[in-house]
């Protein structure tokens, strides 16, 4: 599948491919076709055990493996170009209602994500691509389709709309009705290319490094939050992606890091076997300046210059402490369970809560204690 550049078996001439058939295996009336499609492959697997071990040298052997990536693979890349790189599922919507509105940039050219909260969830969202015709599809499958513009009205302030229409980092601060409505900016798998070069270059002679696309939105973008689809730092199994994943470029992730600080991560409950995605929210952190005066009366000229540190609110901070499964019984008992309560005062303020309420997301997908159960 896509970003990877294993190889695998072509279909002969005349054959079917095998993700197209398993992809026109979906219901027509499915309101979300490419996790049915992706939950039904993984099912398909014998025995699941494959799933939890499938690059364990010793569970799996390197001609099974080989078989089923090839069949993961072919799959893949057709819903990669019928729907989205990455697998949305309900128990993200509230994040998007919380949240929202939208705009995602990069939407591709099927803007999966944003219909689907937009007639799931009734997310107002307004989705751009720099190509509404091929966006984010293989390159090995660029089929023309119309440009596609759901909603005709420029307007803004329509109750659960979706607008569908050209544009890129850019439109983020130049269009003024899209910078002042305080939409959260929403990306999933931003940078499967480079977006544009740095204008900041003086030496035509070397030429400047490409900006990704993520990284040029973070230039553009004047709200306070972003909510982000894919892997980013320390969570891909990938040797040659690592260590920023393969959705995200590396300076899209530390200026994000630098600039913002995460309070909400959700695992995706349908991965590919071999992709850790994540949703991820990231509020724009204040600054804070400490400035130095010199120590004149000691003839001490030096000055440690102003220094700067970002103020993250307690009700904003991610708990600390976390274990893989087999380092769980580490945490501690000697603090009467403090981290613990830590971790229920979280859900308790969860920020997308009802107002009122002190429920928390579904504690049987996830763990929150032990971050090995996440996976």
């Amino acid at each position: 599948m896509g970003k990877s550049k294993a190889k695998r078996k072509k279909s002969q001439p005349g054959e079917p491919h095998a993700g197209t058939k398993a992809a026109a295996a979906v219901e027509r009336n499915d309101d979300n076709p490419l996790l049915t499609a992706q939950q039904r492959f993984l099912n398909s697997l014998s025995p699941q055990t494959i799933r939890s071990h499938f690059f364990s040298p010793t569970h799996v052997t390197p001609e099974r493996r080989g078989e089923i990536w090839e069949e993961q693979a072919d799959l893949g890349e057709t819903l990669v170009n019928s729907y989205a790189w990455a697998t949305p599922n309900p128990r993200l919507l509230k994040v998007f209602q919380h949240f929202g509105p939208i705009v995602e940039v990069g939407c591709g050219a099927n803007a999966y994500w944003s219909k689907w909260m937009n007639s799931r969830g009734g997310v107002d969202v307004v989705a751009l691509d720099a190509s509404l015709e091929e966006g984010g599809k293989f390159s090995t499958d660029r089929r023309k389709k119309k440009p596609e513009n759901v909603d005709a009205d420029d307007g803004l302030t329509k109750a659960h709309k979706l607008i569908i229409r050209k544009g890129g980092p850019a439109t983020l601060s130049e269009d003024t009705e899209i910078r002042d409505s305080g939409r959260a900016l929403f990306l999933c798998y931003p940078d499967e290319e480079d977006y544009q070069h740095h204008d900041d270059s003086e030496d035509d002679d070397e030429p400047a490094p490409p900006m990704s696309m993520a990284a040029a939105c973070l230039e553009h973008f004047t709200g306070s939050t972003i909510i982000h689809v894919g892997e980013l730092y320390g969570d891909t199994l990938s040797l040659e992606q690592a260590p920023f994943g393969r959705s995200s470029s590396s300076e899209f992730s530390q200026r994000l890091a630098a600039e913002y600080h995460c309070i909400l991560r959700m695992k995706l409950e349908s991965n590919w076997l071999h992709v850790r995605d994540t949703l991820s929210v990231w509020k724009r952190s204040e600054t804070c300046c400490m400035a130095f005066q010199d120590d004149v009366d000691d003839g001490n000229d030096s000055s440690y210059g102003d220094m700067y540190y970002k103020y993250i609110p307690p009700e904003e901070v991610l708990p600390v402490d976390c274990a893989a499964p087999c380092a769980a019984h580490l945490l501690g008992k000697e603090d009467e369970g403090k981290g613990e309560a830590d971790i229920v005062d979280v859900h308790l303020k969860s920020p997308i809560a009802d107002e009122g309420s002190t429920a928390s997301f579904d504690d049987s997908c996830v763990e929150p204690a032990v971050a090995g159960n996440a996976w």
